[in-house]
């Protein structure tokens, strides 16, 4: 895909998931789940998208595919913590804990990928 129109699917998808956000707030009358879905929904966007951009390694650091990859899935992250909060009783300790043990995936997973990728 060409990277000059990223931006413009990019802001569709957004735009979809805001939608799609005031649906789910209309049916629950939720606001913190409405956000959890809008959240959610992007950052599974963000890393899908990720595939579009080059996976060459920056000089000091990862490539803009796994930078994008993994803000994506942290903020998915985010968002189902949201939505546990918002339509389940769960306590704040186990959705501290489940937020932890899905950024520590995200971070290992980020760090074998680029291991590979190392001289």
């Amino acid at each position: 895909m060409n990277n000059k129109a990223m931006p413009a699917v990019t802001l569709g998808l957004v735009i979809i998931a805001l939608a799609v956000g005031l649906i789910v707030y209309y049916l629950t009358e939720n606001a913190l789940g409405a956000v959890g879905v809008v959240v959610l929904i992007a950052g599974a966007v963000t890393s899908v998208l990720a595939l579009g951009y080059s996976a060459t390694p920056d000089k000091f650091g990862p490539s803009e595919a796994m930078y994008r990859l993994a803000a994506g899935a942290v903020a998915a992250d985010v968002g189902v913590v949201l939505l546990l909060a918002a339509f389940t009783s769960l306590g704040a300790v186990i959705l501290v804990a489940i937020f932890l043990i899905i950024l520590a995936v995200v971070g290992i997973s980020v760090a074998l990928i680029n291991g590979k990728e190392g001289k």
